[in-house]
């Protein structure tokens, strides 16, 4: 196992840590203190170089010139609250908003724009990053101040777990955190070797803002059904794109299959596990002016060149009794973990 921790740059008068994390074999990840980013997920070919899997840019300045959150870490509330607003504690709350007048991803003083304290561990069998914070009602408007912990783990089983962590101050708040993880399990620029199995049989209904309607529709017989593998190429096409909500079936608040990408000509492929009720998938189907990945070495990004899988709680839950509990009270202790098991077929 090995731990690197270096300078990466400059960013906003904020000195910008990357750290590497290898086990013993040959995967590797890296992480960067700024938006508590994971950078790269690397993992050895047969001609003896290293595969990012994730997509990632050059730049911290790149991570926060286009909407993508790419790969970085998303809180305290993951997804939109409608207009900003719920209740909580049989009081009215309104939070700030950054989209189309709704609060999207923690808004504008979410988990991305921060620069994160750096922290590293190891053992035989694993090695660890660790980034916290101290987060108060001024930094993003939300109510109640709260201690937050992002921790990166690589294992020798091929195992990346990232566990987001609240230690609540006075004050009830939110608490529905995720990574923003996108995916090209190829070499080539588009989706179209990949095949997705996601262990749900409904999905949201959204409105023209992509805000929850309430209502849960079931996937069968439409392009929504990943229920077996399907190639997302196909799907894409077949829906113009998604960004959707997916329920995960199962228990909730117990570790289950989420979701497991593959790519067919590579034998690449990874299962994510979650205990979370939710899978968003977004594939950027849209053109994607200025955005420009390290691996496509300068040329602008492809519509659906990637795909992102996030697990959360389903969005908008705090405004749908029936979506999950995201309330961190006072004085208590919230985590969420996701697990990504790379495996070579």
């Amino acid at each position: 196992m090995k731990v690197i921790k270096e300078f990466f740059e400059k960013y906003q008068d904020h000195d910008v840590t990357k750290v590497t994390l290898e086990n013993d074999n040959g995967v590797a990840i890296s992480c960067l203190s700024m938006g508590a980013t994971w950078y790269e997920f690397l993992v050895p070919q047969k001609n003896g170089q290293q595969k990012n899997l994730i997509m990632n840019f050059a730049h911290c300045a790149d991570y926060y010139a286009n909407g993508l959150c790419c790969c970085q870490g998303i809180g305290r509330v993951a997804g939109r609250i409608k207009k900003g607003q719920f209740t909580l504690n049989n009081k009215q709350v309104q939070v700030p908003t950054n989209e189309n007048g709704n609060t999207l991803h923690g808004g504008n003083g979410g988990f991305r724009f921060l620069n994160w304290s750096v922290a590293t561990e190891q053992s035989d069998d694993s090695v660890s990053v660790i980034f916290k914070k101290t987060i108060d009602e001024k930094t993003d408007g939300f109510p109640g101040d709260f201690e937050a912990t992002i921790t990166y783990t690589l294992n020798n089983q091929n195992q990346v777990t990232i566990s987001e962590k609240a230690i609540n101050g006075g004050k009830a708040t939110l608490f529905n955190p995720t990574i923003h993880v996108y995916f090209n399990l190829s070499d080539a620029s588009n989706l179209d070797s990949h095949e997705i199995k996601i262990n749900s049989q409904k999905y949201l209904q959204l409105d023209s803002q992509l805000i929850p309607t309430g209502k849960m529709l079931m996937t069968a017989n439409t392009p929504y059904d990943f229920h077996e593998f399907k190639n997302l190429a196909t799907a894409i096409r077949e829906n113009a794109g998604f960004d959707d909500a997916f329920v995960i079936d199962g228990p909730e608040n117990e570790m289950k299959e989420v979701a497991i990408l593959r790519e067919k000509e590579s034998g690449r492929q990874v299962k994510i596990t979650s205990e979370s009720n939710c899978l968003v998938m977004y594939t950027m189907s849209q053109e994607q002016p200025g955005v420009k990945f390290v691996r496509d070495q300068g040329i602008v990004a492809q519509p659906s060149e990637a795909v992102a899988l996030e697990a959360q709680v389903l969005p908008d839950a705090i405004n749908h009794s029936n979506f999950g509990n995201i309330i961190l009270p006072a004085n208590e202790t919230k985590t969420h973990q996701i697990t990504f098991s790379y495996l070579q077929k």
